[in-house]
């Protein structure tokens, strides 16, 4: 079971990595065509979400992961700590 977690949480991480290359993609087109500031500006800001959104899912996936490891963690405190990530969400 917790195999195919991580499988999932690998996947959905790749996803979202896939996501920001398309956004930095788009993003350089934009500049080689000139493309208004502030629509450039707004790229630049979800791509700034997206990578802070990714960061924190590395966090959370080190701390459960690395540090935690097969430990057994309850679902109270698993709750409070994703409840810490989302406050840095914010």
């Amino acid at each position: 079971m917790k195999q195919k977690h991580n499988l999932k949480r690998r996947k959905e991480t790749l996803d979202h990595l896939s996501r920001i290359v398309g956004q930095i993609e788009g993003l350089k087109r934009m500049f080689e065509e000139n493309e208004e500031c502030i629509k450039i500006a707004s790229l630049t800001t979800s791509i700034a979400k997206s990578f802070d959104s990714l960061r924190l899912r590395t966090l959370e996936g080190f701390v459960v992961h690395q540090l935690l490891g097969n430990k057994s963690i309850s679902k109270e405190k698993l709750k409070q700590f994703q409840d810490l990530l989302k406050l840095q969400r914010k």
